[in-house]
C-alpha cells in the first residue's frame, strides 16, 4: 500500500477531479472523497452518495459561511474532533431547487457557495448540504478533513470550499486503510494522506521570522547574531553572520543541533569540531553565515532518544541501525529553515560547508546555487565507527583527518 505522490494529486485535484485523503490512524483513520466545490457536477455529487454513502459536506473557510450569514450549530461540546458543523443549505428556490436533495440540486447549491456575488438570500437554511468550517490556519492548527480540503483549493488555485464525503463498507461500517487503498484502485483515484499535505505546507510556506539580533564576540571572532522563530513549530534558530568582507562570495554553514557535541565537548561525533572548522573558515574569509538549527538533536529524534541510541550502540548497533531499533527513522531533519534564513539575507549564491548531500539538495531544490566546500573531520577512538557508517551507510563525502 501506497500512497500516491502528492504532485500527481494536486495535479488531479486542480482539474476539479475527485481524490481521497486519509488521515492519520491514530486519529479517526478514515477517507473521504475530495474534489473541489467550484468543479462540483451532479456526478460527482452522485459518486459520494452511491460509491462513498457518508455524508455529504462542503468544506469552507470561515469568510465564506460569514459572507453567507452561516451559523455555527449548537453543540454539548461531546465530539471528540471539534468538526465545526454550521448551517446546512439549499440553493434558494429562485435557483431551480425543489427539495435539494437530488444529486443535481446538491451540486447546484455547492457552486452558488464559491460564487463570490452570492449572498445569504440565496439559500435556504436549513438544507440538505452540510458546511463544516476549517480553522484559520488549515493543517497547521487542525489536522482535519476539513482543514484539508480547504487548503488542497487554497493550494490548487480554487475557491476555498470543497465537497467532502466519507467513505463506507457497504454493510454501513467505515472503510479503513486497506480498504480504502483498494478502494482508490479500483475507481482510479488518486490517494494521500494528511500528513502529506501538511508536509507540503511545512516545506514551501515560509513560517520563519526575524527576532532579534546583537554583535556577538567569540574565540573565532567578532559575528552578528541572529534569531529566527519558526511560528509554526515555535523552534528558534540562530544565524552567525560575517560581512567584513562583502564582495567575496560567501560561505555557508548549516549545523545541526548537538548538545553532547557542540557543548559538552562529546567524542562520539565530530560536531564540535566542524563548527568551530567552520567558524573559523567563515571568519577567516570575511563574508558568511553560520545558521544553527534547533531541533536536530540525534538527528532530529531528540535528545531523550539519542541518549538511548548512544546505549544501543555501545551494544553494538551502528547510529542507524540504533534509530531503527527504537522505531524512529535514520535520519528526521529538515532544512527547509535555514533556506527561509538565507533567502531573508538575500543569500542566493555561495560555497557550503558540508558532508552531506540533503542539505545541498535542499538549498538547489529551493533555486538557490551552491559549491560543496568541506573541512576535514578529526578522527577518535570514539568517533571512527560513526563517521565510516555515515560514509558507507549514509553516503557522506567526509574528509577523514587522523
Amino acid at each position: 500500500m501506497k500512497f500516491t505522490d502528492l504532485q500527481e494529486a494536486l495535479k488531479a485535484f486542480k482539474n476539479g477531479d475527485p481524490i481521497i485523503v486519509v488521515d492519520a490512524l491514530s486519529r479517526e483513520n478514515e477517507g473521504d472523497i475530495i474534489f473541489p466545490a467550484d468543479s462540483s457536477t451532479p456526478e460527482k455529487i452522485n459518486f459520494c452518495a452511491s460509491k462513498g454513502r457518508g455524508l455529504i459536506c462542503i468544506a469552507i473557510d470561515l469568510s465564506t459561511a460569514e459572507r453567507l450569514d452561516l451559523k455555527p450549530l449548537r453543540s454539548n461540546q461531546q465530539d471528540l474532533f471539534h468538526t465545526a458543523f454550521f448551517d446546512p443549505i439549499d440553493a434558494a428556490v429562485k435557483h431551480g431547487t425543489t427539495t435539494g436533495i437530488s444529486a443535481h440540486e446538491r451540486s447546484l447549491t455547492a457552486k452558488l457557495v464559491t460564487d463570490k456575488n452570492a449572498t445569504p438570500t440565496d439559500f435556504i437554511k436549513p438544507g440538505h448540504l452540510f458546511p463544516v468550517v476549517a480553522k484559520k490556519q488549515g493543517l497547521l492548527e487542525r489536522e482535519g478533513h476539513t482543514e484539508a480540503s480547504v487548503d488542497l483549493c487554497k493550494i490548487t488555485g480554487h475557491y476555498p470550499a470543497a465537497i467532502i464525503c466519507e467513505i463506507m463498507q457497504e454493510d454501513g461500517t467505515m472503510m479503513r486503510r486497506e480498504g480504502l487503498f483498494s478502494f482508490a484502485k479500483e475507481h482510479g483515484l488518486p490517494i494521500v494522506s494528511i500528513q502529506q499535505i501538511l508536509d507540503y505546507r511545512i516545506l514551501t510556506e515560509n513560517h520563519v521570522v526575524h527576532s532579534s539580533s546583537a554583535q556577538l564576540p567569540t574565540q573565532f571572532g567578532n559575528f552578528t547574531v541572529h534569531v529566527f522563530k519558526n511560528n509554526f513549530t515555535q523552534t528558534e534558530h540562530i544565524a552567525l553572520i560575517k560581512d567584513s568582507n562583502p564582495n567575496k562570495k560567501p560561505i555557508v554553514r548549516i549545523h545541526s543541533e548537538c548538545i553532547t557535541g557542540d557543548v559538552l565537548s562529546s567524542l562520539r561525533c565530530d560536531c564540535r569540531d566542524q563548527l568551530e572548522k567552520s567558524m573559523k573558515l567563515i571568519q577567516e574569509h570575511g563574508n558568511g553565515i553560520l545558521i544553527y538549527l534547533k531541533g536536530h538533536e540525534g538527528r532530529g529524534i531528540g535528545l531523550s532518544n539519542k541518549i538511548a541510541a548512544y546505549a544501543l550502540q555501545e551494544e553494538g548497533l551502528n547510529t542507524f541501525e540504533a534509530n531503527e531499533k527504537l522505531g524512529l527513522p535514520r535520519d528526521n531533519r529538515n532544512y527547509q529553515d535555514a533556506v527561509w534564513m538565507l533567502k531573508y539575507f538575500n543569500i542566493e549564491d555561495f560555497d557550503l560547508i558540508t558532508n552531506n548531500s540533503d542539505k545541498l539538495n535542499t538549498v538547489l531544490k529551493n533555486g538557490l546555487s551552491a559549491n560543496i566546500t568541506q573541512v576535514n573531520s578529526q578522527v577518535t577512538s570514539y568517533n571512527e565507527r560513526y563517521l565510516k557508517d555515515k560514509i558507507n551507510i549514509a553516503k557522506h563525502k567526509i574528509i577523514l583527518e587522523q
